[in-house]
């Protein structure tokens, strides 16, 4: 067949479109779903992939495991629940948490589930699979690694409980991009079969969304967690990248590596001691340790304005939620731990941890009026 000229073509194309819209009335309309594009079907399939895998790990592996903030982003194998009160009255939610609800809410559904997976998935990487025997890098660059294993060493001889296996991990989102750290986490309880494909599955999410940033993106790692002897991967703390540098962000720097872990470290002095309290001293108490540690002569000696930096930083990590103690509460708790440490009579005592322990219980209720109470009380400003 000879080649039309161009202007017939054009022509003869225009008559064909014309055609279809004239008959198109004829024909019924059916709105059809766009079909899922090829990185949503990726994010589905990923999620379900790190949904089978934590259905199969025991639960009780992921029992006692504390975080330190309530994380925005939904995850996967995590109790997000809190009691079912009202917020607490004339509260304000710290300016960390703030700041990550801000990030989470710009993410669509489809990034807020890869989120969810690959969050999910590097915890369990960090809490199943990494170990301090290998050299751990914390911070995004590893610009805080020297201050973490300093700080740990201290923690490690300031508290008088068994601290030898208590390990230090990071909990870096870059992990997320290697498929054999992945391979060996999805074979902690993902049929063998699967466990190559779902490897690859995560590293190609990874890079398919640029929101991700590789890995960077401080959302994936934004929290610390502390797990105690019976928990999946045995006592650790695991320090996420995303906390710091989130941390940093805020200005609380020079004082976040430590306080953080100060934090975490009080959940293995309460771990040691079978103390699991279901109210928000399970968080506050660990402020107060972490209080004790950063201001006393044997711990982190700091002087009165960092130590005030910390409370602000315990503070910044409040929530409203009678989860983990309001801003109010949590910087109190941190400030009433400093000053055990400077109003002692002998400077270089350390208090034993159990006493410790039963010393903030008996404070406890003068920080955070009973739940009852607090229901009321938002009952009455609503």
């Amino acid at each position: 067949m000879p080649k039309l000229p161009r202007t017939l073509s054009r022509t003869l194309a225009a008559a064909g479109t014309l055609c279809a819209l004239t008959v198109a009335p004829a024909v019924p309309a059916f709105a059809a779903e766009p079909a899922p594009s090829t990185v949503e079907q990726d994010v589905t399939q990923l999620y379900q992939n790190v949904v089978d895998l934590y259905n199969g790990i025991p639960a009780s592996a992921r029992a006692g495991v504390d975080s330190l903030i309530d994380s925005p982003i939904d995850h996967i194998g995590q109790k997000q629940g809190h009691a079912k009160q009202k917020p607490a009255a004339d509260c304000t939610e710290g300016a960390l948490l703030t700041y990550a609800n801000q990030l989470a809410s710009q993410l669509t559904p489809v990034e807020g589930q890869a989120f969810d997976a690959l969050s999910a998935l590097g915890q369990l990487y960090a809490q199943g699979v990494a170990t301090d025997k290998q050299p751990q890098v914390f911070g995004t660059d590893g610009q805080y690694t020297a201050r973490a294993t300093s700080a740990i060493s201290k923690l490690r001889g300031f508290w008088d409980i068994e601290s030898w296996n208590v390990q230090l991990v990071a909990w870096k989102g870059t992990d997320l991009g290697s498929p054999t750290k992945m391979a060996q986490t999805f074979g902690l309880g993902l049929a063998p079969a699967r466990v190559k494909d779902a490897a690859a599955l995560a590293n190609k999410v990874l890079f398919e969304l640029p929101v991700l940033q590789g890995g960077r993106n401080p959302l994936l790692t934004l929290n610390a967690f502390s797990a105690p002897a019976d928990s999946f991967g045995g006592k650790r703390v695991m320090l996420g990248d995303g906390i710091l540098d989130t941390t940093n962000l805020l200005g609380f720097d020079d004082v976040a590596v430590e306080a953080v872990l100060g934090h975490e470290y009080g959940h293995q002095v309460d771990f040691a001691h079978d103390n699991f309290p279901r109210n928000e001293s399970g968080e506050m108490g660990p402020d107060a340790y972490g209080g004790y540690f950063v201001a006393h002569a044997k711990g982190e000696a700091w002087d009165a304005r960092t130590q005030q930096e910390v409370t602000y930083l315990n503070a910044s990590i409040g929530d409203c939620q009678h989860s983990h103690g309001t801003p109010d509460q949590r910087k109190a708790a941190g400030a009433w731990g400093e000053k055990q440490a400077t109003s002692q009579g002998n400077p270089n005592k350390i208090v034993p941890s159990a006493t410790m322990i039963t010393k903030f219980q008996k404070e406890y209720p003068k920080l955070v009026p009973p739940a009852t109470d607090q229901s009321q009380l938002a009952a009455a400003h609503s």
